[in-house]
């Protein structure tokens, strides 16, 4: 295998993709010295990538790209078991007495069910699914947002639901990340659904953000909400730590899912 100062443009490429993959973003500047090659070179490696679809241009470098979601029936079966070790955690959050949004989402769909029974809580949700799971709870009200549901997203995100937020003051949210970054924050695919992300977030006194690993260190095409807007952040156990480091000075509380058992 040749040096990295012997690298060209397409093994660079490539090992420039394991770094997004590790750290989740690159800094132009940076890989030129390490590549021993001009800024430019590195611009243009990071123009291929990005024309692939593998990362985002930013500023200065390049941050990796979360895949894109598929609807929510598929994705309540992808890592359940993972998904449900976060939701727990969250679910751990939660204190009598509060009245909570639960955002469409699978993850938040592992909370729901996760959430003790023995609480006394006002729970609302835009997602059909999440208030199926929240009625069984026997001691919680439920709330179920409407309006035209969105396959993807799993539940009502438009113009009637956003007007309905307008009649709520919640005590905490849990909101679906598509993806999050230290810098962009909280960030979502879907212009609709970055929109009813937002007006959940401006409803709420506190925010808790739940995700897997992939979503870590990267950034969807809307913004949802800043670092410092996140309450707490709820990662899984094996977080990587180069994606996790960044968060640790921006997000006041990170909280890990244990281990599965």
């Amino acid at each position: 295998m040749s040096s990295f100062n012997e690298a060209f443009p397409g093994e660079r490429q490539r090992l420039i993709s394991e770094r997004l993959a590790l750290y989740g973003r690159v800094i132009a500047a940076d890989l030129a010295v390490e590549f021993n090659v001009s800024e430019h070179s590195i611009r243009r490696d990071l123009g291929a990538l990005a024309a692939a679809g593998l990362c985002k241009r930013v500023y200065g470098g390049a941050i990796r790209l979360p895949a894109a979601e598929a609807p929510i029936d598929v994705r309540i079966h992808q890592d359940s078991a993972r998904k449900g070790t976060l939701g727990q955690t969250a679910a751990s959050l939660l204190i009598a007495g509060q009245h909570v949004f639960l955002d469409a989402g699978s993850t938040n769909l592992a909370i729901a069910r996760a959430i003790d029974p023995e609480l006394r809580l006002t729970l609302s949700t835009n997602s059909p699914l999440i208030a199926v799971e929240l009625m069984k709870l026997p001691r919680a009200e439920v709330i179920l947002l409407g309006g035209r549901l969105n396959p993807v997203a799993g539940g009502a995100i438009g113009l009637a639901a956003v007007q309905q937020l307008r009649q709520f003051n919640f005590d905490l949210c849990f909101v679906g990340a598509c993806a999050i970054d230290s810098d962009n924050g909280v960030t979502a695919f879907g212009l609709d659904d970055a929109e009813f992300k937002r007006a959940v977030v401006a409803a709420s006194g506190q925010l808790v953000v739940a995700v897997t690993n992939e979503k870590l260190s990267s950034v969807a095409h809307y913004q949802v909400a800043s670092c410092e807007e996140v309450t707490a952040l709820v990662v899984e156990h094996d977080a990587p730590r180069e994606r996790l480091e960044p968060f640790l000075s921006r997000i006041s509380k990170v909280v890990t899912a244990p281990a599965q058992r």
